[in-house]
């Protein structure tokens, strides 16, 4: 086969194929089971997830817009690497876009929207006393995503993006019981809703933003104790004052 049929051979790749490809090295990438700096064999992922080649490169070039994977040649990659400037570059922007948008959204909420948070909420709270780890995952991070729902489409994208980028950090980082993590930041979790129950945009933007420091502070602790988080303590300087 030449350049050129490969090219249009991509190009015709089928979207359902493409988006299980993507899905899957995604999740993949975000648990821990391919881990930073790992290489990335496109025959042997192929193999494993039962697609063909065209598929596959098409997922891979969306992961490495979406910063997963790092492309090294035409045919190798792997998964992106950690690192300590990153981690604070991350949650500085989380930091930052979150508490916009959730200051946007709060007098945008319906009552539906409120409903949807507190069950969520009551979501969290039952995986936790259960055990349920993994299970906790999705309604915390469907949590997050409702508090910014109506704040606008290109910040609710961005945002998801940062969220999961910063859901493989803490994931890889945080060493103690999972349960644990849960339990301590609930009361956290608890205060953003109460904000936001009150219609009060600016104490919801500034628990977030204490939320997702204190998160940020933890898991660069655990990743690199003696690194100086300068961009995350500047970005809740700006948002909740010296």
């Amino acid at each position: 086969m030449t350049a050129g049929s490969v090219e249009v051979a991509d190009k015709l790749a089928h979207p359902d194929e493409v988006s299980r490809a993507h899905h899957a090295v995604r999740r993949a990438i975000m648990r821990g089971e391919l881990r930073a700096g790992d290489p990335l064999s496109q025959v042997e992922l192929a193999r494993q997830l039962g697609v063909s080649r065209g598929p596959l490169r098409e997922a891979l070039r969306i992961l490495q817009r979406e910063g997963f994977i790092q492309q090294e040649s035409q045919h190798r990659a792997r998964v992106a690497a950690f690192s300590d400037d990153d981690l604070d570059e991350l949650y500085a922007m989380r930091i930052s876009l979150e508490a916009l948008a959730v200051g946007i959204a709060v007098p945008r909420m319906t009552e539906e929207h409120l409903h949807r948070i507190d069950q969520l909420l009551d979501e969290m709270d039952e995986k936790a006393r259960t055990g349920d780890v993994e299970q906790w995952e999705c309604p915390h991070e469907a949590f997050h995503r409702a508090l910014v729902h109506p704040s606008g489409p290109r910040l609710e994208r961005e945002l998801a993006l940062l969220s999961d980028h910063a859901t493989r950090y803490r994931m890889a980082f945080v060493t103690w019981n999972p349960l644990e993590w849960q339990a301590g930041t609930s009361e956290q979790h608890h205060k953003i809703a109460e904000a936001v129950r009150a219609r009060d945009p600016e104490a919801a933007a500034l628990a977030l933003a204490n939320h997702l420091g204190r998160t940020a502070l933890v898991v660069l602790s655990m990743a690199s104790p003696t690194f100086e988080p300068v961009r995350v303590r500047r970005a809740l300087s700006a948002v909740c004052g010296p």
